[in-house]
């Protein structure tokens, strides 16, 4: 199996097909267009295959959700025509065929090993079985239309024989190489990316953090580590309770030394801006003030209120809220030597608990916001409606789903969708 495209190149030799990004998409494209007879060739600029694909799900691999709907898309229904229950069975039957039979928790889809690595070998093996050539550790930096109609691809090696430099010609060009989206785990340079789709004359969305931790600008430091239940509002529905149930969501929500993190606010993440405030409900089990009151004023009166408040929050909440909202050695104090009105704003600040967003922790995201504008492109096919021998998938298009195993559900689809009609 050649690893090298230079002898071919060489001698005037033209692909079939290209595949920039050997991710999730790219390698269930490239088996689709192998096994349709093309000879197809994947570059990859890591070592090896699939290296996001690793760490998804917590290293289970998160392949897909039991729920199928456009609100798990972020304002775009140009993924709600990919992502089907149509397609979804398509992609179940896809992976079963592949060797990745799945399990279902709580309607999330994982392989039933367990391990990401285990769909990453699978999918690699696919393609490679398929016919599909490799070449790994080698970044695409430019592109050129041919004389002919095809792709004259610039590429360099990025391992221990960086830069050198060699070219690729192909006659079909899939551009799978995912966002910038954690750099750390191999992701494509944002400005190499941007130079390829200008090379191209596709119209993005510049890239921006999403699926990520939220800085706050309150001191929230001495409660880092604090795992809570918490309800989550943004918008206009911090004062408008049950304005759109995009705008709130409740689940477990971590505290940490720069502000907030947890599944909850990677969703909320990619709807709320720099300046913008959040507003956190700490007691989402209890609606009715007058009924909370009657509960505290049901207890031993010579209990301190941080002992009480204790039975419904962790400790460091109950101490944080109580030293803000009244003294350092409150928390000691009776609950009997409170008055109504002081437990009730206390109440109310556990409820409406409102913090200021500096910033988001983008090293830390799972997504990102942005990529190649969807009327650019035919969701029943990936193609480019201008240029049908151009393909975009997964995270390179401007597509952005909720936690739960989405994105990955809509990268496998779109590339097997790609695959099938490039």
């Amino acid at each position: 199996m050649k690893k090298n495209s230079k002898t071919n190149q060489d001698q005037g030799y033209v692909y079939d097909a290209c595949v920039i990004g050997a991710g999730a998409s790219g390698l269930v494209c490239g088996a689709v267009l192998a096994r349709r007879g093309m000879n197809t060739l994947i570059i990859e600029q890591n070592k090896k295959s699939g290296r996001k694909l690793y760490a998804t799900g917590n290293g289970k691999c998160n392949l897909a959700n039991a729920v199928i709907s456009d609100s798990a898309y972020y304002a775009n229904g140009f993924a709600g025509s990919v992502v089907t229950e149509g397609s979804a069975l398509l992609l179940h039957r896809y992976l079963e065929q592949a060797g990745i039979p799945l399990t279902e928790k709580n309607g999330y889809y994982y392989p039933q090993s367990l391990q990401a690595s285990s769909v990453v070998w699978a999918l690699t093996d696919g393609a490679k079985l398929a016919g599909c050539e490799f070449q790994y550790e080698t970044e695409v930096y430019g592109i050129e239309r041919t004389s002919e109609g095809g792709f004259l691809l610039k590429t360099r090696t990025t391992g221990k024989d960086a830069g050198e430099e060699e070219t690729v010609l192909c006659n079909r060009l899939v551009l799978a190489m995912g966002s910038p989206a954690a750099p750390h785990l191999g992701s494509g340079k944002e400005e190499v990316i941007s130079t390829l789709l200008e090379d191209l004359g596709l119209g993005y969305q510049p890239f921006e953090p999403a699926l990520c931790p939220l800085e706050v600008a309150e001191d929230v430091s001495s409660l880092a580590g604090v795992r809570v239940r918490a309800r989550i509002s943004i918008g206009l529905a911090m004062d408008r309770p049950g304005f759109g149930e995009d705008l709130m969501e409740e689940g477990e929500v971590m505290l940490t030394e720069y502000g907030l993190s947890g599944i909850v606010i990677f969703n909320m993440s990619t709807m709320i801006q720099k300046g913008e405030q959040v507003s956190v409900d700490l007691l989402p089990l209890w609606e009715d003030e007058g009924k909370w009151l009657e509960f505290v004023h049901a207890q031993e009166k010579k209990r301190t209120l941080f002992g009480i408040l204790n039975g419904m929050l962790h400790e460091k909440l109950c101490r944080y809220f109580i030293e803000k909202r009244f003294e350092e050695k409150a928390a000691k104090r009776p609950v009997s030597t409170f008055s109504d009105e002081e437990l009730l704003d206390l109440f109310r600040n556990l409820k409406d608990w409102r913090l200021t967003v500096t910033g988001k922790k983008a090293d830390m995201g799972q997504a990102c916001r942005g990529g190649v504008l969807t009327q650019l492109l035919s969701p029943d096919t990936l193609q480019v409606r201008q240029d049908p021998r151009i393909a975009v998938t997964g995270e390179l298009t401007q597509v952005t789903g909720r936690c739960g195993g989405y994105n990955l559900m809509y990268a496998l689809i779109s590339g097997i969708r790609a695959g099938q009609r490039l």
